[in-house]
């Protein structure tokens, strides 16, 4: 389904010298105005609009730099206001004319800037505070607007934006912008008023970046603007379309981007920059720009079916990426060099490795302006070729891992070709594996050049045939089965189709008038669709929200996600519910948006993955911390810091279930022909004897790695008693740097005794002592009691009596096991009483007169470590 603006006109009345005349039917009317000569009265004259209503300004040349504030305000969906050239084209404003818009669906149509000066914001969609809402800029074109030079400062690029949009769903639609030789940008989406909307004095601030700003910038043509020089100040603000700020990046913009047409749109490296979130830039084509897309800021960017055609042309690139949770598929990348113009920044697809808040909720104002973590991106089935650096590492500006998926990307280049290099590459020589090791690599091939790092996530596959059509490649041979980007009916834009669908209607790819253009204006089809961030492995419901002007269905591929809306018309809010995951590795899944038959036949494919279950949640714990319950202890160590006075770094420590108490040791000298000392130890009595199947530990958060070894005896704690089960292969496993988190360790073994050992801090190889102290925060087991068959006697050869009991209570033992201990607990777990046995003919009594009425649990111990207990009931 296409949507066809499509405006009724009719004549009008005389009114005054200002108007030709006025005609009204059905309480539409039609206002032609002869000149500019009173702005005044014009905008005296927009104020009385009605819904539906139309003002034609007659054909001409005003030379006026006047700003016009058109801002009716009883426009409606079905009749906008609008005001438009008597014929498109036909208005020129050569004087540098500004324009304010305001109100709700209003359409400016068909007029012509033309040369003059430029200004800080040529066009805004606001009048002061009122925001022009569901508004249209469509048919329009502006051309070379210059600097005053009387502006003109050394140092300095003045800053001229020619398009400013404000409030909420607007649109910038087949227009033209041309030949800028000024900062600032060709369109900019200003989002501060969507964060926070003006309140009256005194009244707190309202945050509404969680409502959606929903503009939509479509088949334009965006021509020859000026490579800014970097030296200038304001030059790192010249996109051609930039979204948002930095400071208002968390607003959930949902912007969309798409069949427009950038050709030699230099003004700076980032051609586009996104600042904000949900946007979408959908089959746009970029031809000879000599910069890329840049997700600088804001998450959950979708980057899909775009063409970026460099045509050798050095600084040309494709989608650059940082902050998270973005989407970049189906791109076709060609030709694109980065040599000597911004050569670590503009490559076929470049990571870089931020580190600041990333994917900030749309709730919270913890924004910044430095470089984000790139988590969980989504990277698959794009087409590279005769690109240098196809996939490009840049640590300029940190070294933070980048997450997400990697997958069916096709890199290709044809034999002999001057952009040749690996696929892989960096800024530095270790960039890859300073950056690039942590994204999971799937299902991607190349061929015509080396791969440049190792990795099983790519193939080359050298039966690849690559067959030209026209400019674009088409590729068969099994190698490329599903690799690679699927353009459906999508091909490229080219110059001469400007005029005829892109761009304003009046003008060809130069600038010249053209008297045969398109000027139907035609809303492509549309379905996209949000991402989902990485979701908890429990079972759970996220919506996802459906932005279309088309009807679509949508399938899970997998049972372990369902859907409560398989269908729709138009926008909508889906809710996806995912099965717990109770596996420990991550799984992935799909869903399909599909347009229903009958249109351009989009398909959309949203990724959900689902990380494992925590390895905790498989096992028991064992030391709870619970009082009365917890079985462990420490049962003896070999060192501890502790010199009262402001070391306490005790043994016991690691069983407080408090991260910050920590025990610490200092291992003695390198022994002879070894690296690491005699190690220091803690000894842990688990109670009795446990299937232990993971045990966890954490340590403070150090540069270097600690080193340590975990040991374990179900029979005493002498040395001899003890073997290893941690490392499981080598001399030490070392643990995870710059973190006080739980290192993991799943095991399978029988202790009642665990000797945790520490040799200190290790180099990375882990063969070189960096330091001798060993600490640790916390330490955690989990397993199931081992029920053996002398744990299963212990129990039934005791005898309790009398239950209930007002004062003594008996225990008889009916063999000749010897019980250590008794200990009785209130049903809350709390210890009331703790007492040494003396077996006297095979039974000992208890006195509990003190006790309170109510239920406890007695716990027995015998010699060999077993253990009973059974409810017993207080009744004085």
């Amino acid at each position: 389904m296409k949507t066809f603006y499509t405006f009724k006109r009719h004549a009008v009345f005389a009114l005054s010298f200002l108007l030709l005349s006025t005609i009204s039917i059905y309480s539409q009317t039609t206002y032609n105005v002869a000149n500019l000569d009173d702005i005044d009265a014009l905008e005296d004259l927009f104020e009385t609009l009605a819904a539906g209503d139309t003002v034609i300004l007659a054909d001409g040349v005003y030379n006026t730099d006047e700003r016009i504030k058109f801002s009716p305000t009883t426009g409606t969906a079905a009749m906008p206001i609008t005001f438009r050239a008597q014929t498109p084209g036909g208005v020129k404003f050569t004087g540098g004319l500004n324009m304010s818009i305001g109100g709700d669906y209003v359409v400016i149509d068909g007029f012509h800037w033309q040369g003059g000066y430029g200004s800080s914001k040529v066009i805004e969609f606001r009048d002061g505070e009122d925001y022009a809402n569901h508004s249209t800029m469509q048919n329009c074109a502006m051309d070379g607007l210059g600097i005053d030079p009387d502006d003109i400062e050394a140092g300095t690029s003045v800053k001229h934006n020619w398009v400013m949009l404000y409030g909420n769903y607007n649109t910038v639609i087949n227009c033209s912008f041309m030949n800028k030789v000024s900062s600032g940008n060709m369109i900019l989406v200003e989002l501060a008023y969507n964060a926070y909307p003006p309140v009256g004095d005194g009244e707190p601030e309202i945050n509404t970046s969680c409502d959606i700003v929903g503009h939509t910038i479509s088949n334009n043509y965006f021509y020859n603007y000026e490579k800014i020089d970097a030296s200038l100040t304001n030059a790192g603000d010249s996109e051609t379309i930039r979204i948002g700020t930095s400071s208002y990046q968390n607003v959930d913009s949902n912007t969309i981007v798409s069949n427009n047409y950038f050709v030699e749109a230099d003004g700076e490296n980032e051609i586009i920059t996104n600042k904000s979130k949900n946007n979408s830039y959908i089959n746009n084509t970029f031809r000879r720009c000599r910069g890329s897309l840049v997700l600088r800021h804001g998450s959950n960017a979708t980057v899909e079916g775009n063409y970026f055609l460099g045509e050798n042309v050095d600084g040309t690139g494709g989608v650059r990426i940082v902050d998270s949770e973005h989407t970049i598929t189906n791109n076709y990348i060609q030709d694109c060099i980065t040599v000597v113009d911004q050569a670590k920044w503009n490559n076929g697809i470049t990571f870089l490795g931020g580190s600041a808040n990333n994917s900030v909720p749309c709730t919270s104002d913890n924004t910044s302006s430095d470089y984000q973590k790139v988590e969980n991106i989504t990277l698959s089935n794009n087409t590279i070729i005769n690109t240098n650096a196809p996939l490009f590492y840049n640590t300029d500006k940190g070294s933070t891992d980048p997450t997400g998926t990697v997958a069916n990307n096709l890199i290709y280049f044809t034999t002999g070709n001057a952009n040749i290099t690996d696929v892989i590459s960096g800024d530095t020589p270790t960039s890859y594996a300073d950056l690039g090791t942590t994204l999971n690599y799937l299902g991607n091939v190349y061929t015509g050049s080396a791969l440049g790092a190792t990795n099983a996530g790519f193939s080359q596959e050298n039966d690849i045939v690559a067959t030209l059509n026209g400019e674009i490649y088409t590729f068969s041979g099994t190698g490329s089965t599903g690799k690679g980007a699927d353009m459906g009916v999508y091909s490229p834009t080219t110059d001469d189709m400007v005029g005829y669908g892109i761009g304003a209607c009046f003008l060809d790819n130069l600038g010249s008038n053209i008297t045969d253009g398109n000027c139907t204006i035609v809303v492509p089809e549309s379905l996209t669709i949000s991402s989902l961030p990485l979701l908890d492995s429990e079972s759970n419901s996220y919506d996802v929200f459906v932005y279309a002007n088309v009807g679509w269905t949508a399938m899970p591929n997998d049972t372990w996600i369902s859907l409560d809306i398989n269908s729709g018309t138009g926008d909508a809010t889906v809710s996806v519910t995912v099965t717990d995951n109770i596996e420990t590795s991550s799984r992935t899944g799909t869903i399909t948006f599909t347009q229903n038959p009958g249109g351009d036949n989009i398909i959309r494919t949203l990724t959900v993955t689902q990380e494992g279950a925590d390895l905790t949640d498989l096992y028991d714990l064992i030391n709870t911390g619970i009082e009365g319950e917890d079985p462990v202890f420490v049962h003896s160590f070999s060192k501890e810091e502790v010199n009262g006075i402001d070391k306490f770094n005790y043994a016991t420590n690691t069983l407080d279930k408090d991260n910050s108490s920590v025990w610490a040791a200092d291992d003695g000298a390198i022994l002879p022909g070894d690296y690491k000392g005699d190690g220091e130890y803690i000894i842990y009595d688990l109670g009795s004897i446990y299937n232990l199947d993971l045990v966890q530990f954490s340590t403070t958060s150090k540069p270097d790695a600690f080193g340590f070894q975990v040991l374990v005896s179900t029979t005493g704690t002498d040395e001899a008693d003890f073997s290893m089960i941690l490392p499981t292969t080598g001399d030490l496993i070392l643990t995870a740097t710059n973190t006080t988190d739980f290192n993991l360790y799943e095991v399978d073994a029988s202790a009642r005794y665990v000797k945790l050992l520490g040799y200190g801090r290790f180099n990375s190889a882990g063969d070189s002592r960096e330091s001798v102290w060993s600490a640790v925060g916390e330490i955690e087991f989990f397993g199931t009691q081992s029920l053996s068959i002398a744990d299963d006697e212990f129990v039934k050869n005791i005898s309790i009596y009398p239950v209930p009991t007002s004062d003594i209570l008996t225990i008889k033992v009916l063999n000749d096991t010897e019980i250590e201990n008794a200990k009785i607990y209130s049903v809350t777990g709390k210890l009331v009483l703790d007492t040494k046995t003396k077996l006297t003919n095979s039974e000992f009594s208890i006195d509990l007169s003190n006790l309170e009425n109510g239920t406890y649990i007695i716990s027995l111990t015998n010699t060999k470590g077993f253990k009973a207990s059974k409810f017993i009931v207080v009744s004085n």
